[in-house]
């Protein structure tokens, strides 16, 4: 039997020591949570091994990620947040959606509001523009605060993890064949009743444990109420939620459409010299010729096919589609066998990238491009930019979320001026502590993103992959409660929704390839965006959002959010089972 201090256990040992020192330090010491997450980052990345200075090292890295990744982000969302909330934005909103819902329903326009926004926007972006309405229509009820975070949380995180085009979702149907439109419909299928039952249980949690809200700064519990006639119109007072998400969702909407023209595709014609090129292919002293012939992507008569000219129009169609199978494989690239290749500047920045969580028509441009690199001149060059890839791009700059979420805050600060007839010393006060407690969220959640990285680093994936490595031949129901384990597994151990659906989802192709199920792919997929849903706590940056935009203690948070989130992913993993089985697709 190994010891703990074997390779394929090391990794579970050091998990369970980041989970006893994350809870040790917050709940048993009252440490500060974002201390508590940087020592146990740094206890967890001197497990890893190597020089003290350089895990130290890693972990800052990692830090500088996780806030540039989020930093500006949740400094704008604080400041709209303030500016809705003391320009009465907040509370107009509030007013005309009571009126329209009635105030015992007003936690289902919040949901309904979380569940469609976050399918093109992330769920951190929608729930910070929706926390201020959270917390005016708190101060209009008196109740139910819980009930209306834990409303827009559940909303937001099913749509999140199941439905495209959220970066997540996209890549587990890449993985696994699923068509896009298919992964859409089912996943919408799926996430909506899950998200009533979420909803239901927001309910039940709130009457069991009422959170009071509590203020976010000095001036939030001495803010006074604005009379009707003072409030700003409906449509002046949605602006800072509308604009971030028109820009946001149209640029998603534009690079989709440019994506979906696939134009790293090969087409007939694409080969010049058909000699020279089966010449190439046929090069065994070539290390990158080599690695590709040995993709699993290609046959055994498409290795022949490349490396034989072809002289018909039959045999060309045949190296189209050979070509076309290559540019699938996602580890078709590595640094040993591409040693010596000229790689053009393109190639080298996708190779630069996130490789795990980089899109599949990315993926497939990447490999085309490094086929071109070893043939130049044998074979046409790739045509990236088409009028859709130039619109898509040229629109990047307005759909960033950084910049989106900058114009809500300009439009909200100029809003709150107007209103409250603040000087611009004043104005510039009130930002001011607004980014003070955004501060404190960026550092937690920045740290908490640090420490989720060290669990990456110590190789917690892939030691629950050889634990899940020996279930080929399950079938049927099986193989849906496989994907949601695993997913789930994995989302417990290093804290991020999706790379626990990537490498879930990578897992289960390969399973499905030879055990496939009596019932269409996208089951799978959704039970994997299920799974990835389960068991978030402390390494996952999400549940800070909620905690500290919410003004909820770790462990109200570890009560609510916890609990919510596994309800919902056992519910789409039910609803997954129940549609798999009343409506196969096959």
């Amino acid at each position: 039997m190994p010891s703990l201090l074997s390779p394929e256990r090391w990794p579970f040992v050091v998990l369970a020591v980041g989970i006893l020192s994350v809870l040790g330090m917050i709940i048993v010491l009252r440490l500060h949570a974002f201390l508590a997450m940087v020592i146990s980052a740094i206890i967890v990345s001197l497990m890893v091994g190597g020089s003290a200075g350089a895990r130290l090292e890693a972990v800052a890295t990692e830090f500088g990620k996780s806030a540039g990744n989020i930093g500006i982000v949740i400094a704008m969302a604080a400041i709209i947040g303030k500016c809705m909330l003391d320009s009465g934005a907040a509370d107009r909103i509030v007013r005309w959606a009571v009126g329209v819902t009635g105030e015992k329903k007003a936690s289902v326009g919040l949901m309904l509001s979380g569940f469609v926004l976050a399918i093109p926007v992330f769920f951190d972006t929608v729930f910070y523009l929706l926390v201020p309405l959270a917390r005016s229509l708190y101060r209009r009820t008196g109740k139910h605060y819980l009930r209306y975070l834990m409303a827009i949380a559940t909303g937001g995180a099913i749509t999140h993890t199941l439905v495209p085009p959220t970066p997540g979702p996209l890549l587990v149907s890449a993985n696994l064949g699923v068509d896009v439109g298919m992964m859409m419909m089912i996943g919408s299928l799926v996430a909506f009743p899950s998200a009533v039952i979420g909803l239901l249980f927001s309910i039940y949690v709130d009457s069991r444990m009422p959170v009071p809200m509590r203020p976010t700064g000095p001036s939030d519990a001495e803010q006074s109420e604005i009379p009707e006639d003072q409030l700003p119109s409906l449509w002046i007072a949605c602006l800072p939620v509308v604009l971030p998400v028109f820009l946001i969702g149209a640029g998603t909407l534009a690079m989709t459409r440019a994506d979906n023209e696939d134009l790293a595709t090969w087409v007939a014609g694409d080969v010049i010299d058909d000699a020279a090129f089966a010449n190439r292919f046929a090069d065994a002293s070539l290390p990158s010729v080599t690695k590709m012939l040995a993709s699993p992507k290609l046959r055994d008569v498409d290795r022949v096919r490349l490396a034989t000219p072809a002289t018909t129009a039959e045999e060309r169609t045949e190296v189209i589609a050979a070509l076309n199978r290559l540019i699938d494989d996602p580890k078709l690239y590595d640094v040993t066998s591409f040693l010596g290749v000229a790689l053009s500047p393109t190639a080298t920045k996708l190779i630069g990238g996130d490789q795990l969580r980089m899109k599949p028509v990315e993926r497939r441009r990447m490999n085309r491009t490094l086929i071109q690199d070893i043939m130049p001149g044998v074979v046409q060059p790739i045509q990236w930019q088409s009028p859709a890839r130039d619109f898509a791009d040229a629109w990047a700059v307005w759909s960033n979320a950084n910049f989106a979420l900058l114009a809500a805050a300009i439009v909200a600060m100029a809003t709150l001026k107007v209103v409250r007839r603040l000087t611009l010393t004043q104005l510039a006060a009130s930002v001011e502590e607004s980014l003070m407690s955004g501060g404190v969220i960026i550092l937690i959640t920045a740290a908490g993103g640090a420490f989720g990285a060290m669990l990456q680093a110590a190789k917690v994936g892939p030691a629950i992959e050889n634990v899940f490595a020996s279930t080929q031949g399950q079938g049927g129901v099986s193989l849906l409660l496989l994907a949601f384990g695993i997913s789930a597994v994995l989302k417990i151990a290093q804290g991020s929704s999706t790379i626990a659906m990537i490498i879930a989802s990578a897992m289960m192709a390969g399973i499905v390839a030879t055990s496939p199920p009596n019932f269409h792919v996208v089951y799978i997929a959704t039970s994997v965006g299920s799974g990835s849903l389960f068991g978030s706590w402390m390494n996952d940056s999400g549940f800070w959002v909620f905690a500290k935009m919410g003004g909820l203690t770790e462990g109200e948070a570890l009560r609510s959010w916890t609990p919510a989130l596994t309800v919902l992913a056992i519910s789409g993993l039910i609803f997954s089972i129940l549609f798999s089985q009343i409506m196969p697709l096959v």
